[in-house]
Order: C-alpha cells, then structure tokens, then sequence
C-alpha cells in the first residue's frame, strides 16, 4: 500500500474537523491515529514504514490519507517535504490556512488550557517562535509547491470552510477525485474546540490516560471516582484569552509578507485576513 493523500496544515485550522470529515467517505482510508507525525522526526523512514502502513486497514478501491500538521513546521523539522516525496513523489497535500493573528490565539489558548504555558500572551508569543513560525503560510508551505508542484497542493481558507463547509469539502473531492456527495452530514462531525471543556493539565496525565494501560482499567474505576480527580487535575475556559489590539498589530507586521504570498499563490486577495489590520 501507499499513502494518497496528507493533510499538513495549518495547525489550529480546522484539520481535526476536515479529516474526521474526510474518514466518512467510502472511498477514503484514514490513518487510525489523526496525527502520526512519522515524517517530521523519523529521518530514516524506511525503516519503519511496515509500521506505519499498519496504521491503515484499507478496503478493495480506498485511498489512504492522514493528516499530520506536523509535517509543514519550519524551521522545526527540515527535510520533512523531501522525506515525503521520496516516499510518494505522486502524493496530494491539502494545506487550510488561518488568519494568521487568529490562528496565534488559539495556538496560545491550546497551550494555556493545557498548562503547557503560563505566561501572558504578551510574553509567550515573542517568547517562542513557534508561535508565529506556525502562521507563515508563505514559508510553511513553499518547499511543498516547489517539489511536487502547485496541481498536487490544494490551499484552503479556514474561514471559507467554516462559512461554506459543503463547497470546502467540494473542492477537496475534486482534488482528491472523489464522489462529492458520499459524506456524512457536517452537523453529525463534532468540532474540535478550545473554550468550555475542560483539559488535563498536566501532560504526563495527558499520556497516562490515553495509554492502552489506562483504557483497559477505566471501565472498572467507579464514575463517582473519577469525576472528582479529573475536575481537580483539569484546566478549563469560557473564552479565549485576551490579545490587545497593540499586540496584535505587532504580530500582523510579522505575517503581513506571508499573507501577501500567499495571496499571490492563490492568485486572489484574502480580505477575510486583512479586515482590522489594513487601513
């Protein structure tokens, strides 16, 4: 078998939405993890791709897919595209892209909510370049176009998907050559959200609790026990946190380059992006 098609970005886009999206068309295999990440860290990646492929079970006529936002992290992990194309020079990439500001703060609130940071926005996202590495589009996104060409690289716009879910799935079932009409209804889909669940904070519990250990056990551990212990060990909030219009205006001069390439390869103006930042 080989891998079709990758969803790699951008994170905080609506990639967990699309792909659970994309896992109920007949015609479609997902990876049975959402996110492996196999080749962003794994640089000898023949090794252990007979462990990777058994992440997938496909039927007679199904495409295999995964999506691994991982995957177009620059300057994290180089080489990640010519890994890819080394295993699959045929293979397609879909790429959904944030207000990049936007995109920030929910970045931020994911790491908040989890414990993984506690500074102020203000700190953290100048902090760690992660941050707004993540939201330029322009640079995540070039080393792919520029290997396996602009017809196997399709661009979304995470606002357009939300605002017209049909037609974003539409254009994706005419990249990958799909049915369009063989999804299961978008409201059936739970959306991945920050604000108004709670998270563990810690991320040893994160791992403990998704661990087969756990999962074989959790049916024998009393409800009235462990409501108690996860409300104290979880984090929760009602709204994402506050990023001042100075510090925004900071962080858009940062992306501006990127938004205008990326306009550029989609040949149209984004101005769903622009509106608040540009007089």
């Amino acid at each position: 078998m080989i891998v079709d098609f990758m969803m790699i970005g951008a994170q905080k886009s609506g990639t967990t939405n699309l792909a659970a999206q994309l896992a109920t068309h007949p015609k479609v295999c997902f990876c049975s993890t959402k996110e492996p990440g196999f080749f962003n860290e794994t640089v000898n990646w023949r090794q252990g791709i007979d462990a990777y492929h058994r992440l997938y079970d496909p039927q007679e006529g199904q495409m295999c897919g995964e999506a691994s936002t991982m995957y177009s992290f620059l300057p994290e992990y180089p080489g990640t595209h010519e890994r890819l194309f080394e295993y699959n020079p045929d293979l397609k990439l879909i790429y959904i892209m944030r207000q990049p500001v936007s995109r920030i703060i929910s970045h931020y609130a994911h790491n908040f909510v989890r414990n993984i940071v506690k500074e102020t926005p203000e700190e953290a996202v100048f902090d760690d370049p992660a941050y707004i590495n993540r939201s330029r589009y322009g640079v995540q996104i070039r080393p792919y176009l520029e290997l396996f060409g602009h017809e196997n690289v399709l661009l979304l716009v995470f606002e357009e998907y939300i605002a017209n879910p049909d037609q974003t799935l539409h254009q994706v079932s005419q990249f990958l050559n799909l049915e369009p009409n063989r999804f299961v209804d978008n409201d059936k889909v739970e959306k991945h959200q920050t604000t108004g669940r709670a998270y563990l904070k810690y991320d040893a519990m994160r791992k403990f609790t998704a661990s087969p250990v756990f999962q074989s056990v959790r049916s024998y551990i009393p409800s009235a026990l462990r409501k108690p212990i996860r409300k104290g060990l979880s984090k929760q909030i009602e709204e994402k946190p506050e990023f001042s219009p100075q510090l925004r205006k900071a962080i858009w001069r940062f992306v501006e380059d990127d938004v205008f390439a990326i306009e550029k390869m989609m040949g149209r103006q984004l101005q769903v992006w622009r509106e608040g930042y540009i007089q």
